[in-house]
């Protein structure tokens, strides 16, 4: 394992994705996303998609200089074709345009389409909150899931997310995959070389399997059953079909083999509640309730394993910056 601090792997990114044409104001916003999500413990969706990120960047796959197009069929709401961007460039960019209508209409609805995978959606559902309004967040993702009865996987593991902000700075923000688990839980389990807990997928025949690579070439199992898959369902509509972006099968990328774009699709829907009198404090009575029974709301571990990793720093497997350094030319420490 090597230890790194927040610089020292913001400074690689930047310059790793620099090697492969990309601005620097740009791949300092995919950096920081990717790092957001090692300090807050969510391994899956950090440097370990950078390696994927660097090989499509490579094969001319994802555009590194984008010109994002908007367009306005209503004031309120905006369509973002992002011009094959490196997802993270188009999500902030599409938080930074609901925000805006939020704050003139009271609502703000941005959909997204040709765009790739965001990584962690709590990185932008944070942003939005961080503006002092409420949001809701979805993406679609390369197929993953079959549907109830069949064994083709057709749906990803599509994420909803929510944030809401708090007085004091700090965000409620609630980010779940609608599959048992990301499908970086089964990448990171693979790279280590474990088994998978029961449950978490099916091989290409539907028999349940505990082997990363079988549940790669299988499918995932919704969260909760046809329910899950029944949100996944929403999300797809959300987003590939509401923004004209990939839909199904349609929808490639970070970890699937392919020689065209991505085309993911995402949609940012954001509420003034400071237009709602007492939001705040209601929001804060409500944590306060689940605190004095004992609980812990959505975020509070990513916030104390931020502060920690921030201290301590980040580690990373041997593996995983052996390869890195391979595919960027830059070294990770340097």
């Amino acid at each position: 394992m090597s230890r790194l601090t927040a610089e020292q792997l913001i400074r690689f990114v930047v310059a790793a994705l620099g090697r492969y044409g990309v601005p620097r104001e740009d791949a300092r916003t995919v950096a920081d996303s990717l790092l957001e999500a090692e300090l807050g413990g969510q391994a899956t969706h950090g440097l370990l998609r950078l390696p994927f990120l660097l090989g499509r960047l490579r094969a001319g796959l994802i555009n590194p200089r984008p010109r994002m197009r908007v367009r306005r069929p209503r004031p309120a709401l905006a369509l973002l074709d992002a011009d094959n961007a490196l997802g993270p460039v188009a999500g902030v960019r599409a938080v930074r345009l609901a925000v805006e209508r939020a704050r003139r209409y009271g609502t703000g609805v941005v959909a997204v389409r040709r765009s790739n995978h965001l990584g962690a959606m709590n990185f932008y559902l944070r942003r939005l909150a961080a503006e002092g309004v409420a949001g809701l967040g979805f993406s679609n993702t390369p197929p993953a899931m079959a549907p109830p009865g069949t064994s083709t996987p057709y749906l990803g593991t599509n994420p909803i997310a929510a944030g809401f902000p708090r007085p004091g700075g700090r965000a409620l923000v609630v980010d779940l995959a609608t599959s048992q688990v990301a499908r970086g839980r089964i990448l990171e389990a693979r790279q280590a070389g474990r088994r998978l807990p029961p449950g978490w997928a099916v091989d290409r025949r539907g028999c349940p399997t505990t082997d990363p690579e079988a549940a790669i070439a299988g499918s995932l199992a919704p969260l909760g059953g046809a329910k899950g898959f029944a949100l996944a369902l929403v999300v797809e509509v959300m987003t590939g079909v509401l923004a004209g972006a990939g839909v199904g099968p349609g929808v490639t990328g970070t970890f699937t083999p392919s020689d065209r774009e991505s085309d993911v699709g995402h949609s940012f829907w954001a509420l003034d509640v400071a237009a709602l009198e007492g939001f705040g404090e209601r929001l804060e009575r409500l944590v306060a309730d689940l605190h004095g029974l004992g609980g812990r709301v959505p975020g509070e571990r990513h916030h104390r394993e931020r502060e920690r990793r921030l201290r301590e720093g980040v580690e990373l497997p041997g593996s995983l910056v052996r390869e890195l350094e391979e595919l960027s030319g830059v070294s990770v420490g340097g």
